[in-house]
């Protein structure tokens, strides 16, 4: 089996960002940045409307800002997200967004575990019964979480039928999947996976509120990998946060390979 050292698990991680976005969403792309706007239907608390999701200034890092705080602005939002890993040039991004005050806004932990013959040693409770999303009924029970867990607006039926048509669409080539878990017949926890030959990444994972620390993470995170495993992949690549996902990764044999830190600048 292919061995995966942290040089080629972020150049992975960074392709596996690097994919065309939903039709909904603008996807500025220059070679000193990608700057993002997203819809609506995609936004919570935690999940903000325009963010820079990398950038490798060459020119002085004042005029890059500049120009990325005048498309933001004629967008209508009045704040940038910029997100800043050790690829980021220059160096001193960081304290240049702190010095235009920038404040943090969120954190991850790259996470990376090669897929091997053996499971990831997270037992599901018995209570928690995990589906593949495949159909209308499991889809809506899906989406239901996503709009619990991070506050979303529901989607009117046209909005539904694009979405059952894209999952049903993905699943015929296993482009990319999605879970569900159950405790009872109530939908308590989501998780989908994108796969690309022998990498998996893990990602849009939400538990609701009321049934966190029930297993519903780590039974998602097990099938999904099951599943990712099952269809090529080698390698199984997400981001947590250390106090929440972070702890049960590192149970399920995931190491961290690094840290991504966003600020949120004004630009109102």
């Amino acid at each position: 089996m292919r061995t995966w050292d942290t040089k080629q698990i972020l150049r992975s991680l960074d392709l596996s960002d690097d994919v065309a976005m939903a039709d909904d969403v603008i996807d500025v792309r220059t070679s000193e940045y990608r700057l993002l706007r997203y819809p609506e239907r995609l936004l919570s608390p935690t999940f903000p409307p325009a963010q820079v999701a990398w950038s490798k200034a060459s020119r002085s890092f004042d005029v890059v800002f500049d120009e990325v705080v005048e498309i933001v602005r004629g967008w209508g939002v009045d704040a940038v997200h910029w997100w800043v890993t050790a690829a980021t040039q220059p160096t001193e991004t960081e304290a240049m967004l702190r010095s235009r005050g920038g404040k943090l806004s969120d954190s991850y932990q790259i996470f990376a575990r090669e897929l091997a013959a053996n499971s990831l040693g997270l037992q599901a409770p018995e209570d928690v019964i995990v589906e593949l999303v495949h159909d209308e009924r499991t889809l809506r029970a899906a989406l239901s979480v996503e709009e619990r867990g991070w506050g979303r607006g529901p989607l009117d039926e046209r909005g539904l039928a694009y979405r059952l048509a894209e999952t049903l669409g993905a699943l015929e080539n296993w482009s990319e999947f999605q879970l569900v878990a159950f405790i009872g017949e109530e939908p308590a926890s989501t998780g989908r996976c994108t796969l690309d030959g022998e990498v998996a990444r893990l990602w849009g994972a939400v538990t609701v509120l009321e049934f966190r620390r029930r297993g519903c993470y780590g039974a998602i995170l097990s099938e999904r990998a099951c599943h990712a495993q099952a269809h090529g992949a080698t390698l199984a690549l997400t981001r947590g946060r250390p106090l929440t996902s972070g702890p049960t990764l590192e149970r399920a044999g995931f190491t961290s390979h690094g840290e991504e830190r966003c600020y949120r600048v004004d630009v109102s």
